[in-house]
């Protein structure tokens, strides 16, 4: 079933995409469908959960185990998140419903994506913080100010790479590392 939907919303997107055929292109009755997802919401959030609890681990780890470069580190720390989670965030149609929360979805996943973008923001404060703590970086860096910008980077290239098709993920996460590491020029202690 969840194979079959995200297929389905890949193709013709979340909003046209029905109970019905998702039911049909799995090849099960609907009654079964609503069994185990009780509305579309509890299929996307079926499909990207466990890839989303992946991605935070992998990130979890660069945050604990910084780099001796500043900028390397939180580049490592993005690397992370430019995996997400595996087949079913490699759709730009599921990005959308994360990325651009209410944007012809009706603001299905808000709550999915506030949980993200706090998490996000409290590891990037993390390896910041562990950053200035080892002497990497400047003290009187204000470390809510530093967090702010990182996340507005990674936001703003998430939403070219969602705006462009002819972006690849690739040459989207190649920018994005090449102005992050610019950013902490001026961030680095001495």
């Amino acid at each position: 079933m969840l194979a079959s939907a995200a297929r389905l919303f890949d193709r013709q997107g979340y909003v046209r995409t029905t109970f019905d055929e998702i039911a049909a292109d799995a090849g099960v009755g609907v009654a079964t469908v609503y069994k185990y997802f009780n509305s579309k919401q509890g299929i996307v959030i079926a499909l990207l959960e466990p890839g989303l609890n992946d991605i935070f681990a992998l990130a979890q780890r660069a945050v604990e185990r910084p780099q001796r470069d500043p900028g390397k580190s939180m580049v490592a720390l993005l690397s992370a998140y430019r995996n997400l989670g595996g087949r079913n965030w490699a759709s730009r149609e599921l990005l959308r419903l994360t990325v651009f929360p209410g944007i012809g979805n009706e603001g299905v996943l808000t709550e999915l994506v506030r949980e993200a973008e706090s998490q996000t923001q409290a590891q990037i404060r993390q390896l910041l913080a562990n950053l200035r703590n080892a002497g990497r970086l400047n003290p009187r860096l204000p470390l809510g100010d530093a967090t702010a910008v990182v996340f507005a980077l990674l936001n703003q290239h998430f939403a070219m790479y969602m705006s462009d098709s002819s972006l690849s993920f690739a040459e989207l996460f190649r920018r994005l590392s090449r102005r992050v590491r610019l950013v902490f020029l001026d961030w680095r202690a001495g």
